[in-house]
């Protein structure tokens, strides 16, 4: 049994944060963990102020020690799956490895549970880019599309998440991501309509297309500005904008350098 001096809990709740907000928590979400966490730890009196960006985390003893960090938020991705092991690990150390203060887990152990947790893959890459390309076809299909359309859009989609990944791993930031995103979309779709003949390409690009539309973070927006966080929730809901505007700017220019070709 141990009790964690005010350093080891300002940074174990500051890394249970980045992991939350870079996952796709909303702020008043990421607020309430560290505040549990570092009430578990023993210090309740904690003051947080979250931004998609940034976390600021003030921490104090109650008598003469106080501590004040800051944690820069580079980039952000949507899994659902790590926020929901993240709160599974909260409600362990608050009814489980914390006591009054005193903890059956030093602080290198948490670390490593945390760092288990940011590192695990749930889903291989074959599965989720499979799935992806299974996303665009039912929306091809959800919009009306045909069973061939839904084969071609399959395809589409595939080829998109594939590239996506690709992009990914050369640090691109998310507003040229969704430009290029799009863009691709459309090339693979037309390049697909010179094999296939007979298919609405409508459809095919809306479905490959609805892979990249950021409704999370729409939705994200709204949660933030309805509990109160509204410098948050705006900051968020103009990034769905930005994002949106790319969207339309990579396929509309790409479509528009098509009919340019001829095809």
């Amino acid at each position: 049994m141990t009790r964690l001096n005010i350093k080891e809990a300002t940074e174990l709740t500051l890394e249970i944060g980045r992991i939350l907000l870079q996952s796709g928590a909303t702020a008043n979400r990421v607020e309430l963990m560290m505040h549990k966490v570092c009430t578990s730890f023993g210090y309740p009196h904690t003051e947080s102020y979250v931004t998609p960006t940034g976390i600021f985390l003030s921490v104090s003893d109650n008598r003469d020690q106080i501590t004040t960090s800051i944690k820069r938020i580079e980039n952000r991705r949507i899994d659902l799956g790590k926020i929901t092991r993240i709160s599974h690990m909260v409600h362990d150390v608050e009814k489980e490895f914390c006591k009054g203060g005193i903890c059956s887990l030093n602080a290198e152990q948490f670390k490593a549970k945390l760092q288990q947790i940011e590192n695990e893959k749930p889903y291989p890459n074959w599965l989720t880019i499979l799935c992806g390309g299974l996303t665009s076809g039912c929306f091809c299909l959800l919009f009306g599309g045909s069973w061939a359309e839904f084969g071609v859009a399959y395809a589409v989609g595939v080829l998109v998440s594939l590239s996506l990944r690709f992009l990914g791993k050369l640090q691109i930031n998310n507003f040229l991501m969704h430009i290029l995103g799009a863009a691709l979309v459309v090339s693979f779709a037309k390049l697909l309509d010179l094999v296939v003949p007979g298919i609405k390409l409508d459809n095919i690009i809306i479905g490959g297309i609805m892979l990249l539309v950021p409704g999370l973070a729409f939705v994200n927006a709204i949660r933030d500005t309805m509990s109160g966080d509204l410098v948050s929730g705006t900051a968020r809901a103009v990034e769905a904008l930005f994002l949106a505007v790319g969207i339309a700017a990579g396929s509309g220019v790409m479509l528009k350098l098509w009919a340019l070709w001829g095809f």
